[in-house]
C-alpha cells in the first residue's frame, strides 16, 4: 500500500498512460504519474485544483459493542428479516468469487438501465457473497483501510431463475450481507462502517430507508477530483 490510506487504480482506453485513482477516506492531495485522481473524504477542505461535491451518508460507531449495534437496528424492517434470511438457509460469505459475481453485477446494471465500472477496479474491493442452495444470489463489494469500511457496490440476481417469484430473498440476503460486514469490521478493529452515501434529493426512497435502518448516524462527506492529462479533458468533453 502507498502513502494514502487505500487506494485503487486503474486504466482507461490507454491503461498504461491514463491512469485514474481512487484514494479512499483521505484529503485530497496532487498525486504524480496520474490522468485523473478521485478522493472521498469525510473532511470539507478546499484544494486548489480539485473539485469538490458535498455528500451525505449514514456511518455506525464500531467502538460499541456488538450487541448495541444490533439493538439500535430497526427491529421489524431489518433485525427480524436478517434472522429470517438465516432460517431459510441463505448463507453469507467474505470470498473471492467475483467471476460469479461479476456476471450478476452486469446482469443486473443493465436492466436498470445504469452504467457499470470497470471490473479491473471493483475486484480490488472486499466481496461478501450470499448463496442460496450454493448459488450466488447477491453481492456487495467493500472498501476499507485501518478504521473504515464502507459500502460500495451492490448487486443481485433476478429472482425468477432462481426462487421463483418470492421476491423476500433478495431483502434478506441484502440485509444479512451488511450485518455479515459490520461484524467483519468489528472483528477486525475497524471503528467506522459507512453505509455508502444516502441520496440528498430523495430522502423518503427506499434505498435510503433501508441504509438508515442499520442505526447509523448520519454524516457530511465530500468527494474531490482533478483531471491532469488534456487527452483525458478533451476525452470527456466529447464522450
Amino acid at each position: 500500500m502507498s502513502k494514502y490510506k487505500q487506494h485503487f487504480s486503474y486504466g482507461f482506453f490507454l491503461p498504461f498512460i491514463l491512469k485514474k485513482k481512487w484514494i479512499w477516506f483521505s484529503d485530497p492531495c496532487d498525486v504524480k504519474n496520474s490522468a485523473m485522481v478521485n478522493f472521498f473524504s469525510y473532511n470539507n477542505v478546499n484544494k486548489e485544483g480539485f473539485h469538490k461535491k458535498q455528500g451525505l451518508t449514514s456511518i455506525i460507531d464500531l467502538n460499541q459493542n456488538l450487541d448495541n449495534i444490533w439493538e439500535k437496528i430497526r427491529k421489524k424492517f431489518t433485525r427480524a428479516l436478517i434472522s429470517k434470511g438465516e432460517k431459510q438457509g441463505i448463507v453469507i460469505k467474505q470470498d473471492n468469487n467475483f467471476k460469479e459475481f461479476k456476471k450478476i453485477y452486469k446482469s443486473f446494471r443493465s436492466k436498470k438501465k445504469l452504467s457499470t465500472d470497470r471490473f479491473s477496479l471493483l475486484k480490488q474491493g472486499i466481496l461478501f457473497s450470499a448463496y442460496y442452495k450454493d448459488e450466488m444470489i447477491a453481492g456487495h463489494i467493500f472498501v476499507a483501510d485501518d478504521r473504515h469500511m464502507r459500502s460500495w457496490v451492490t448487486a443481485s440476481s433476478r429472482l425468477s431463475q432462481i426462487i421463483g417469484k418470492d421476491k423476500r430473498f433478495i431483502s434478506w440476503a441484502n440485509r444479512m450481507l451488511i450485518w455479515e460486514a459490520i461484524k467483519y469490521a468489528k472483528k477486525n478493529n475497524l471503528q467506522v462502517f459507512d453505509m455508502g452515501g444516502l441520496d440528498l434529493e430523495d430522502e423518503g426512497s427506499p434505498l435510503t430507508e433501508f441504509k438508515e435502518s442499520f442505526g447509523g448516524v448520519r454524516k457530511d462527506c465530500y468527494y474531490y477530483h482533478k483531471i491532469y492529462s488534456p487527452l483525458l479533458k478533451f476525452w470527456i468533453k466529447i464522450r
